[in-house]
C-alpha cells in the first residue's frame, strides 16, 4: 500500500540528513502521525513497525559510518553499561522456557529495544544551547497540528473519522463518549502527546532571551494542549502533565527561582481557560453532531466527554481506579520471577493471540498473566525480576540525574530543561501504576530520546560557557546547523 511509502521515505530522509537536529526533528514530525497511518492503512506490517525501522535504520547507518572511519566505540555518556546489560537481558529470553515462540518473542523487541538507540541519537545531536531551543521550538510546532486536529475533529463528531476507515470505528466503539483520535491510533491518544510536550514548551517561555516569537510559539501550543486534554478524557494524562509541571516548579523554587513556578502556575490557568472555553464553543457543536450522526450509540448522545474532567473531583475516582494491580504484581513476582515470556503482553499479545494460545501450557499462561494496566506488572511477565530492576533503576536513576542537574546547573536554559526532563520522569514513575509508558510509543521513544538530551545537557553544563541564551529567529527555531 502506498501507507507503506512513508516510513520508508522518512528513513532516507533522515539518512541524507545525517547528523544534524533536523534528523531528530524528522523522527518526531512523523511520531505524530504515525497512529494516523495506521489505522488508514489497516495496520500494514511496515507502517505498524514504521517508527521502529526508521530508528533502527539511522542507527545501524550510523554505526557502519563509525565501522568505516575507524571510530566506532562505545559512545562516553553515563548509564550505557546498564543499557546494554538490560539490551542483553532481554535478548536473552528468547530462551525463556515459557516462552510462546521466536516470532512474538522477536515482535516484542518493539517495546524493549528498538527505541533504545534514540539515547544514542539524542545525545549525538544536541551538541550547544541553541540546539536545545530549536529542538523544543520544533517538538512544540509539530504538536499543533495533532492538537488542532484532535479538536476540529471533537467539533466534528464521528464523521470526521468514521469515515475514514473502518478501523476507526472498531478502536472506539467500545468507549462511553465520543472522543477524536487526532493523529493518533486511539481515541483521545493526542493527551499523551500534549502531556509530553508541554513541559518542553514551557521551558521557552520561562528561559531568559529566548525571541518573543518562540515564546508565542509555545504559549499556543501549551493553549491548545490544553484543550486537547479537555476533549481527550483522558484522566490519567492531565494529571500527569500537572504533576510534571508540579515538579518542574519546585526543583525551581528549591534554588529560590520564581519564574518556572510562575509559568508552571499559569499553564494551571490556561487550562481552566481551555476548559471554559471548550464548553462554551465546541462543546455545544460536538453535541449537536454526535445527536445527528446515525452511527452513535445511544450513550454518546448522553455523556459528552467533557463531563468526564468532572469526576476529577470525586475521592471514588482515586480509590477505585486502578484496583487489583499489587495483587497481580505479587502473583507474578512469585510465579514467574525470571519471566513468563516476551510477548504475553501489550500490542503483541493481540497480533499473535492464536499463536500465544495453541498449547494448553500457553493458554493457561495467557489466562493468568495476560496484559493489565500495570507497567511493573507487565515488565515482570516480560523480563522478570531482573529485567524490571535493571528498567526501574534507569528510570529512577535519570530522575535523580536531571533532578540534581536542575539543582546545581549554571545556565538558565540547562536548569529549565533538566527540571522539565526531571518532572516528565517522575510523572512517568508515578504513572507507571496505571499504565505503561515504557512499553509504548509515543512515551517510549521519548524517554530515550530525553534521556540522551539529559546527557547532552550534563555535557553542555561542563564544557561550555555560561552565557544568557541567545535569541533564535523564529523561521530558524525548526532547523539544525
Amino acid at each position: 500500500m502506498i501507507y507503506a511509502i512513508v516510513p520508508v521515505v522518512v528513513a532516507l530522509t533522515c539518512i541524507w540528513l545525517g547528523r544534524r537536529l533536523l534528523t531528530a526533528v524528522v523522527l518526531f514530525a512523523y511520531l505524530a502521525i504515525e497512529g494516523f497511518l495506521k489505522l488508514l492503512s489497516n495496520y500494514n506490517p511496515i507502517v505498524h513497525v514504521g517508527m521502529d525501522l526508521v530508528v533502527l535504520v539511522v542507527a545501524l547507518v550510523w554505526v557502519l559510518d563509525a565501522v568505516a572511519t575507524r571510530s566506532a566505540r562505545l559512545p562516553d555518556l553515563p548509564w550505557v553499561k546498564l543499557i546494554a546489560l538490560y539490551a542483553g537481558w532481554i535478548v536473552l529470553q528468547l530462551l525463556n522456557p515459557y516462552s510462546p515462540g521466536i516470532v512474538p518473542a522477536l515482535a516484542s523487541f518493539k517495546a524493549h529495544l528498538t527505541m533504545i538507540p534514540l539515547y544514542f541519537i539524542g545525545a549525538a545531536l544536541v551538541r550547544s544551547r541553541e540546539d536545545v531551543v530549536r529542538l523544543f521550538a520544533a517538538l512544540a510546532a509539530i504538536a499543533l497540528v495533532p492538537y488542532a486536529t484532535a479538536l476540529i475533529q471533537y467539533a466534528l463528531g464521528p464523521a470526521s473519522v468514521l469515515d475514514l476507515s473502518p478501523r476507526y470505528w472498531q478502536n472506539i466503539s467500545f468507549y462511553h463518549e465520543w472522543r477524536p483520535f487526532g493523529t493518533s491510533a486511539v481515541p483521545g491518544g493526542e493527551s499523551v502527546l500534549a502531556f509530553l510536550v508541554v513541559p518542553l514548551a514551557l521551558v521557552l517561555v520561562v528561559t531568559p532571551g529566548i525571541s518573543a516569537g518562540l515564546r508565542g510559539l509555545a504559549l499556543v501550543s501549551i493553549a491548545l494542549a490544553a484543550g486537547t486534554f479537555v476533549v481527550s478524557g483522558v484522566r490519567q494524562m492531565m494529571l500527569g502533565c500537572v504533576l510534571a509541571l508540579a515538579t518542574m516548579g519546585a526543583l525551581a523554587a528549591s534554588r529560590g527561582r520564581r519564574g518556572l513556578l510562575i509559568g508552571a502556575m499559569f499553564v494551571l490557568l490556561i487550562g481552566a481557560g481551555a476548559y471554559v472555553a471548550v464548553q462554551a464553543f465546541l462543546e455545544p457543536i460536538s453535541t449537536e453532531n454526535v445527536r445527528r450522526d446515525p452511527r452513535s450509540p445511544q450513550i454518546w448522545r448522553e455523556r459528552d466527554v467533557t463531563q468526564r474532567m468532572l469526576s476529577l473531583a470525586q475521592t471514588g475516582t482515586y480509590l477505585e481506579a486502578r484496583r487489583g494491580a499489587w495483587n497481580a504484581i505479587t502473583y507474578r513476582l512469585t510465579r514467574y520471577p525470571f519471566g513468563a515470556g516476551l510477548g504475553r503482553t501489550g500490542a503483541g499479545a493481540g497480533a499473535f493471540r492464536a499463536q500465544l494460545t495453541s498449547t494448553p501450557q500457553g493458554a493457561r499462561l495467557q489466562q493468568e498473566v495476560g496484559w493489565s494496566d500495570n507497567f511493573f506488572a507487565d515488565e515482570l511477565v516480560e523480563a522478570g525480576i531482573p529485567g524490571l530492576a535493571i528498567l526501574t533503576t534507569l528510570l529512577v536513576g535519570l530522575l535523580v540525574g536531571a533532578a540534581r542537574l536542575a539543582r546545581r546547573a549554571r545556565d538558565p536554559l540547562i536548569t529549565s530543561a533538566s527540571a522539565a526532563i526531571a518532572g516528565l520522569f517522575f510523572t512517568y514513575l508515578v504513572i507507571s501504576w496505571g499504565s505503561q509508558p515504557l512499553l509504548a510509543n509515543p512515551t517510549l521513544a521519548f524517554f530515550w530520546f530525553l534521556a540522551g538530551v539529559l546527557a547532552a545537557l550534563r555535557r553542555i553544563e561542563a564544557t561550555g560557557d555560561v552565557e544568557p541564551v541567545l535569541p533564535v529567529p523564529v523561521e530558524q527555531a525548526a532547523l539544525a546547523r
